[in-house]
């Protein structure tokens, strides 16, 4: 009798500890036109960095559309658009900066790295590098600085 309540407990307890932990688990949701490879190289960065990563390709217009719902300001657009644990990503967001997404104030609502700086995640340049700096921003369209790079 034992064992047959043993297996059935044990049945539902690993698919609801299971349900809880894929709940917890986020996804870094890339959002990309066809034929933006430098975007492919950022999201293969942020996979090899450990974080699961699914690649949508839209339109140009349905990624600006994507950035309107956003409301991500005009000076921060870049090539692509993503979304981690609720936040919005804009452009070539570094690994470190993903990962420190956490610390942002609550009323932001997403960081961008405005254009495609040379050195960043997925804009490989050789040994050149060009300084750049994550930007948090709110729907209202403040902005303030996250983190610098050199």
């Amino acid at each position: 009798m034992m064992k047959k309540l043993l297996f059935p407990s044990l049945l539902v307890l690993s698919t609801v500890s299971g349900t809880v932990q894929a709940a917890n688990h986020a996804v870094v949701e890339v959002y990309k036109t066809e034929n933006c490879g430098c975007c492919n190289l950022w999201a293969d960065g942020v996979k090899e960095a450990g974080f699961d990563v699914n690649v949508n390709i839209v339109s140009e217009t349905e990624l600006m559309q994507k950035y309107q719902q956003a409301a991500v300001p005009d000076n921060l657009l870049s090539c692509h658009y993503a979304t981690y644990q609720g936040k919005d990503l804009v452009g070539h967001i570094p690994i470190d900066s993903l990962k420190d997404i956490d610390l942002m104030d609550k009323k932001q609502t997403g960081i961008a790295v405005a254009g495609m700086p040379a050195g960043s995640l997925g804009m490989y340049a050789g040994d050149y590098k060009e300084p750049y700096q994550v930007i948090a921003f709110d729907k209202a369209g403040n902005q303030s600085l996250f983190k610098s790079y050199n």
